[in-house]
């Protein structure tokens, strides 16, 4: 695959908000992994419930995921909106979690015992979060599952064209795959094996990043201090003169929906020798950006299957086009392409 093996920049880590998400894909990573022996291949209804079909779950892990995140997001960045999948309310990390698992968030205050404020003068942003991105093939073991987060400025999220929307941060974290993709705007796209665990240093890393706008301004109260070295690869897409060319997609829920998709597959594949559909839009994505698929299409997802990994695909050179609710979502590496795959979607 396109990609440089070498440590996760500065200039991308020390980002407040990469900070921020790293500390809600631990929270997730930790709870995707302690509910994994309470779901069974009897998919138990005092743990599993389904929402427009059988096969279309949502787990307590779900819900609880989205309650920790969304009570972090409300101590750390209480100016922001947070959009989930599950519509759950907050639980305070704080009360949830032991005090050695606290001690390694980024935003933890141990001489006040609680989250720092980690807000800034910017404008107020939105993370769209999905708890678990592939419930399906988490429920039923299959590694394809993933915690999922992007940012944007408030009202951003419906775009306004291919390439203009203003997404800020992604980021991508699969217990299953063990790994974890980030990508930061114009500072590219990262996979780094394993956890993008918390932690602080002595001090900020001399040359650390710099805002391009307020929404990513860092700054010591907002920044503690640089984890150490990370190892990580930088992802570029698919490279030249590979051999062969896969499409990675999806397929609704419901027999209405699907019979369309079915319809059109055909048309869709020009050009493709095959396809994949893993089951995660968060993961298909970051396929794309570690250029394991040349390209990905599919309709009817919410804006929070895709806000993470579309940050992911676009910063390791692809083109990407969000549908907004429910609309089409293309990524590919030319502009002409995606357009085609979004007509034939």
């Amino acid at each position: 695959m396109s990609s440089e093996t070498d440590l996760l920049p500065s200039a991308v880590n020390d980002l407040p908000l990469i900070r921020i998400a790293s500390d809600l894909s631990m929270m997730a990573w930790e709870q995707m992994v302690a509910w994994r022996s309470s779901l069974g291949a009897q998919l138990d209804a005092s743990v599993v419930d389904t929402k427009t079909s059988p096969n279309d779950l949502v787990t307590l892990a779900d819900a609880q995921i989205e309650s920790l995140v969304r009570g972090y997001l409300a101590k750390v960045r209480p100016s922001d909106t947070m959009v989930g999948e599950e519509g759950a309310p907050g639980l305070d990390p704080i009360d949830f979690f032991d005090a050695q698992f606290v001690a390694r968030l980024n935003s933890f205050d141990p001489s006040g015992d609680d989250l720092l404020d980690m807000s800034d003068n910017g404008p107020p942003l939105e993370w769209h979060v999905d708890p678990i991105d592939g419930t399906v093939n988490y429920v039923r073991n299959i590694e394809h599952y993933a915690f999922s987060v992007g940012v944007c400025e408030a009202g951003e999220a419906h775009g306004r064209g291919l390439g203009e929307e203003q997404w800020l941060i992604g980021l991508v974290a699969s217990p299953g795959l063990d790994a974890t993709w980030v990508g930061a705007k114009g500072r590219g796209a990262y996979r780094v094996e394993g956890q993008l665990s918390g932690g602080r240093g002595a001090g900020r890393s001399e040359g650390a990043a710099q805002s391009d706008g307020a929404a990513l301004a860092d700054g010591a109260a907002l920044a503690r201090g640089s984890t150490s070295a990370i190892p990580a690869r930088r992802l570029r897409g698919t490279p030249v003169g590979l051999s062969g060319r896969l499409l990675a997609t999806g397929f609704a829920y419901t027999g209405d929906n699907r019979g369309p998709q079915l319809a059109k597959l055909l048309t869709l594949m020009d050009g493709y020798d095959d396809i994949r559909r893993c089951g995660s839009a968060a993961i298909d994505l970051c396929m794309l950006a570690e250029g394991k698929v040349n390209g990905y299409a599919e309709r009817g997802l919410g804006i929070y299957d895709y806000a993470g990994g579309g940050v992911i695909a676009a910063e390791a050179g692809a083109f990407v086009h969000r549908g907004g609710s429910g609309g089409p979502t293309a990524a590919a590496a030319s502009e002409r392409e995606v357009r085609r795959l979004i007509d034939s979607i």
